[in-house]
């Protein structure tokens, strides 16, 4: 009788043995170096293929197999820190489908894909932004990068695979300036992948005038106005003047809605008023809001 394997054990097994095969292999080799029969070798080679694992080269009559590029010079298990550096050498290349390709191979690697964010993405646009302010980026690269940060999240929050949808778990990230969108795009990431009920609202610096706070307060009326369970208002903004607009507004909702409301703010000081929480970064932010929700479930 065969034995029954995971996708993960097959992934496993077949990285290991192309990792050290430059020149590729069979699906008879893999089956055998591998100790997998060969229908079912060939059934996952198939799947990681679709995923982005592996590619494969027709050479006669028979299917060669090669990791795909970028795996092949990755540890496993995932080491974070290398997938940043790799991904931000790939996108200062000019290399950026390699680069989304990579961000597709790891997230189907069984890794956990907020570390992704937190970890990869999110620490790479950080170093983006150190290397402009030393003038080693113009100004038009620095764009460019900064859009490919907006797509390497889209490509987060499309291939990762969400967990079970929390009941009464609802969250809404907002900027409050443009240096802190991609780290507030990011955040609703995270807890859509989380399960939670998750909206990105975009940066509202150039909406924000003496009447926004009444257009804010009626969209999370029409948001949550019927909904009960926690719900957070999640803030993102280095300038004090915007973060203090945001927060005192959505505080005014408390008690106007059906559920639990709370604030949460990323600061880069702990003297920020009135959130109920200050996060030092998104992991900070995130593990404080699994903590409330925790709490009143």
């Amino acid at each position: 009788m065969y034995r029954r394997y995971t996708l993960d054990e097959v992934k496993r097994k077949i990285v290991d043995v192309l990792q050290n095969a430059g020149t590729g292999l069979s699906g008879i080799e893999l089956a055998d170096k591998t100790g997998i029969n060969r229908m079912t070798i060939s059934k996952y080679l198939d799947v990681m293929n679709a995923m982005g694992l592996v590619k494969k080269k027709k050479v006669g009559a028979v299917n060669v197999w090669f990791l795909e590029t970028g795996i092949a010079d990755l540890e496993f298990p995932v080491n974070y820190t290398q997938v940043q550096q790799r991904l931000l050498e790939l996108a200062l290349a000019g290399e950026e489908e390699q680069a989304r390709r990579l961000l597709v191979s790891v997230l189907n690697s069984n890794v956990d894909s907020v570390k992704i964010l937190t970890d990869v993405i999110l620490p790479a646009a950080n170093t983006a932004g150190e290397l402009y302010s030393r003038g080693r980026l113009g100004k038009t690269e620095r764009a460019h990068l900064s859009a490919l940060v907006g797509e390497f999240i889209d490509v987060v929050k499309f291939n990762a695979h969400p967990a079970e949808p929390r009941m009464n778990a609802h969250v809404l990230c907002v900027a409050g300036t443009e240096d802190r969108t991609h780290v507030a795009k990011s955040a609703a990431v995270a807890f859509r992948i989380l399960g939670w009920d998750s909206r990105y609202i975009g940066n509202v610096e150039q909406d924000i005038d003496p009447f926004f706070d009444i257009d804010f307060q009626r969209y999370l009326s029409r948001a949550w106005g019927n909904k009960r369970g926690l719900m957070v208002v999640c803030i993102f903004s280095s300038g004090e003047g915007p973060g203090k607009f945001l927060t005192s507004t959505a505080r005014t909702m408390r008690g106007r809605l059906k559920g639990e409301l709370r604030v949460a703010a990323l600061a880069s000081t702990e003297t920020e008023e009135g959130p109920d929480y200050v996060a030092k970064d998104l992991q900070s932010m995130v593990d404080w809001c699994e903590r409330q929700y925790a709490s009143v479930s």
